[in-house]
Parts: structure tokens; sequence; C-alpha cells
């Protein structure tokens, strides 16, 4: 008899407990996660980008190869090493006219895409920068990602390693082909 209850409390359990994740949704639930969120200037929390949905929307949705490489420069150009022996950089069209202009602030939601390959001109890697409001205002509001060819990400957010690279261009919105 004892088993029998048992199984039937476990049962009951099991019901209530799907029951509860059923009728809620992680849109419905705030986050309380500290990674999710950051505080802005003002106090104000503003959700942190995610590079997985970030990596859906400029391959799938709007696809970067579509865009314009970055005015002034070419497909397949000599990298420095950092991204590969060759880059591709792409500019997002909504931040196109500030990149012709160079120097000039981007603005929000921009997305700087940089394909990275090796000496083979295979690609290696997908390199992001995409500008979100109240983000990182001590960065300019940049967010950083670093993907596997295939969309893997590989890191994300407040990159350390991009952003002490970067900061030395702080005068031209982080941005070394804006210089």
């Amino acid at each position: 008899m004892r088993i029998k209850t048992f199984m039937l409390l476990i049962v009951i359990c099991i019901v209530g407990i799907s029951g509860c994740t059923d009728s809620a949704t992680e849109d419905d639930m705030p986050s309380q996660d500290a990674e999710e969120t950051v505080n802005d200037d003002v106090g104000m929390q503003v959700s942190e980008p995610d590079a997985s949905s970030l990596f859906s929307a400029f391959t799938e949705n709007d696809t970067y190869k579509g865009w314009s490489i970055w005015p002034g420069k070419e497909a397949m150009m000599e990298g420095n090493g950092v991204h590969g022996d060759y880059v591709s950089i792409y500019v997002s069209d909504n931040a196109l006219s500030s990149a012709e202009t160079g120097g000039a602030t981007m603005p929000y939601e921009t997305m700087v895409v940089k394909e990275g390959f090796n000496a083979d001109k295979v690609l290696t890697g997908i390199y992001l920068m995409y500008k979100s409001e109240g983000f990182a205002p001590e960065n300019n509001d940049w967010f950083w990602a670093s993907y596997s060819p295939g969309g893997d990400v590989r890191a994300e957010g407040k990159v350390g390693g991009c952003i002490s690279c970067h900061e030395g261009k702080e005068d031209v919105d982080y941005i070394f082909v804006n210089a």
C-alpha cells in the first residue's frame, strides 16, 4: 500500500510541476539574471543583446552578404592577423552614410560584421560589433560577439579582448576602419 501511495504522490508532483511551467513563458517572467540585464547611467535596466539572435538576424533575416563592404575597403583584403590573414568587413544599411563620412558616431542598431579567413582564404570566424542603446555607455554602447564559421557563439557581450583592442579608437567610435 505504501508503494502505491508513494507513486501517487510522485505523479501528483510531476503533474503539478509541469502545469506550473506550462502556465508561464520566459517572456512572461521578469529576468533576475544579472548577466541578462545591465543598468544604464540613469539606473534603468536594459536588456543585453543576444549573440545567437543577432547571428540569425544578420545571416537569415537580412543577410549581411547583401550589405555594403565598408566604404573604401574591399572584400578579402589583407588582415592584421587578429581576425585572420584576410578579412571582409560589412556594414549594415542603417550605418552606411555614417561609415562613408568616417569618424562619425554610428547610429544605434548598427551592425559591423567582419569575416576572418586563414592564409588559404577559408573562413575561420565571424565577428560582430552591434550598437545597443544603453548596453555599455563606457564603450559607446557596443556589444561584441565572436562566432565560429557555423554560427556557434564563441564570446559575447562586453568582451575584454575586443574592448581593450578597440578602446584606442574611442575618438572614432571604436572602429579601426573609421579612422
